[in-house]
């Protein structure tokens, strides 16, 4: 990593630690915030929660194979294997935000889990409870520690704060160029969080896999990201081959044997063609509806329905061999490229499979995705002192309203915001600020702005 990158890294660290060391030290007594289970399966899969640790009663867990993530009823990974207290053995493991759940979804009387070697919850189970299969034998628990799930899934703690001029007062005071410190400083610290946890992924997935997995992750803008980043796990690179597009659309759930008979005549070609394929392909792929993705439809413009995005991602496949070599900072330019130029006869002038044509094309891939893919992964798996440099003069571009938020908590109406949050990584910065501080504690609480007072970035350009 960039000196430069690390000292701004480091100097936004030790403020994390002064203004809320509990925090930082994985310390946290509030009940765990809800997760769809399926987003926890994902992460498990991928190997962004460990691989074992210390079971209840049983001794310590190390995860050899994982097995393979089920896509019909019963437990939720078949035939894994694992050392349970030095001993090797394979089944099944099921994983459930409560021990409890066991019990909620009838597993201790289904004979189809009673394979089951580990039972893995996101919660402390109450004391003296067990969890036990239909033969009344007792299934070990690992218990995933909340901070190691929060910091894998970007899920920080909220509270209710009301705007307040406890932040603002500080900052007022403090000139442009030691407000682009800190930000500067914030913005790489997001960006060694989000190298750590790729690299985490990749060592179980592998770089090509987790690099399609973030690519699909950010065509799916914030509404259906988690969709499909679970879309691309399901359907691996691997296994798409000549058939992305049907083996894509058929496992997200969007094939019909039927089309509205309102469908226009192209939509109806086209659709069957994919069928075609799919049909054969779809005892391998498909979903039972426990494991159906979680799409959201609604508000969603109609340029990013999700059936377009899924069109975006099985172009992309089609192209990895184009895409790959271009996935570093260096490269940025011509990566920008190959995928601005990802289209398709269909999809260019549709929304869904249904829908009537555009009365003109529009981008399949906007120019907004690719900025955002560089931003969040290109530049940060990137450690070069010329990726930092770069990383530092992307553009912002109109800032979202959660950014527009935070910045107007923080620096209400200073005069030069307009010329701070012109470039992408105070964006960033106001993203990871918002998360560790903003949305942590309540205003009345916080230490930010008294620490913050005292704070100063380390000698060197940040």
């Amino acid at each position: 990593m960039p000196a430069d990158r690390q000292r701004a890294a480091a100097a936004y660290g030790d403020l994390l630690h002064r203004v809320f060391p509990a925090m930082a030290a994985g310390e946290d007594t509030e009940p765990a915030p809800k997760v769809p289970e399926m987003e926890l399966q994902a992460l498990w899969a991928a190997g962004m929660l460990g691989v074992g640790g210390e079971t209840r009663g049983h001794g310590s867990v190390r995860i050899l194979d994982f097995g393979e993530w089920n896509r019909c009823a019963g437990p939720d990974f078949l035939n894994a294997e694992m050392e349970l207290d030095g001993v090797r053995q394979r089944g099944d493991i099921e994983l459930d935000p409560t021990a409890q759940d066991w019990e909620h979804h009838g597993h201790g009387a289904n004979p189809g889990f009673n394979k089951v070697m580990l039972h893995v919850v996101f919660k402390e189970p109450p004391h003296g409870w067990y969890t036990r299969n239909s033969l009344h034998r007792e299934v070990p628990i690992l218990t995933i520690e909340e901070d190691v799930w929060r910091r894998a899934a970007g899920m920080p703690r909220q509270a209710d704060n009301p705007e307040t001029e406890r932040c603002r007062e500080p900052l007022r005071h403090m000139g442009a160029a030691e407000i682009a410190g800190l930000l500067q400083a914030a913005a790489a610290h997001r960006l060694e969080n989000k190298r750590h946890l790729f690299r985490a992924k990749a060592e179980h997935l592998g770089p090509r896999q987790t690099w399609f997995e973030a690519w699909a992750e950010t065509l799916g803008y914030s509404a259906n990201k988690v969709a499909m980043q679970m879309l691309a796990r399901r359907a691996p690179l691997a296994q798409l081959g000549k058939q992305a597009e049907s083996i894509l659309f058929g496992t997200a759930g969007f094939l019909v044997p039927v089309l509205p008979a309102r469908t226009s005549a192209d939509a109806r070609a086209y659709h069957r063609r994919v069928w075609d394929s799919w049909w054969a392909l779809r005892e391998q792929f498909e979903l039972a509806d426990p494991h159906n993705l979680p799409w959201v439809l609604s508000p969603v413009r109609p340029l990013n329905h999700p059936q377009r995005r899924v069109a975006a991602l099985a172009e992309s496949a089609a192209r990895w061999a184009q895409i790959e070599p271009n996935l570093n900072a260096a490269r940025a330019k011509t990566l920008a490229k190959v995928l601005g130029a990802i289209s398709h006869p269909y999809w260019d002038t549709h929304c869904t499979l249904p829908s009537a044509p555009m009365p003109r094309k529009s981008a399949l891939v906007g120019r907004q995705r690719i900025t955002d893919f560089l931003t969040n992964h290109v530049y940060a798996q990137d450690d070069s002192p010329a990726a930092w440099a770069s990383y530092l003069a992307l553009p912002g571009g109109a800032p979202a309203s959660r950014i527009a938020r935070t910045a107007q908590r923080l620096f209400g109406e200073r005069e030069d915001l307009a010329s701070l949050l012109s470039l992408g990584y105070a964006h960033q910065a106001l993203l990871q600020i918002e998360a560790d501080f903003c949305a942590a504690q309540p205003c009345a609480e916080c230490l930010f702005p008294r620490q913050l007072c005292q704070w100063r970035m380390p000698a060197g350009r940040a």
